[in-house]
């Protein structure tokens, strides 16, 4: 798929690299262009490095909405965790009261 070169600078701004638009077939990862919304990228198997939110039809956002949905979601959410490590003993122990209750409950 060509991509015109006044909107590759506005993909970027999306997040996308130059090797992101080898990615562009036109048919699974696809994008858009509106001179007032900017553009928009078709993209349903994250195909691309773009790492925001897209859509159950596929589509990003659009450029001028600035959509930071997942990053801001995945940053306090990292912030929460930061530090912290399960540990693997509890990890196992909670597993094994959790599904060894019902193999015993089954085959009674």
């Amino acid at each position: 798929m060509e991509i015109k070169n006044k909107h590759k600078a506005q993909l970027k701004t999306l997040g996308l690299t130059e090797e992101d638009f080898d990615r562009f077939d036109g048919k699974f990862v696809r994008y858009e262009h509106d001179d007032v919304k900017g553009v928009r990228i078709y993209d349903p198997y994250y195909e691309t490095s773009y790492s925001e939110y897209i859509g159950i039809d596929g589509w990003s956002a659009w450029s001028t909405e600035k959509d930071t949905f997942m990053t801001d979601i995945l940053k306090r959410a990292r912030g929460k965790t930061s530090g912290t490590k399960p540990d693997p003993g509890k990890i196992e122990k909670a597993l094994r009261e959790k599904f060894e209750t019902k193999t015993r409950a089954e085959s009674e």
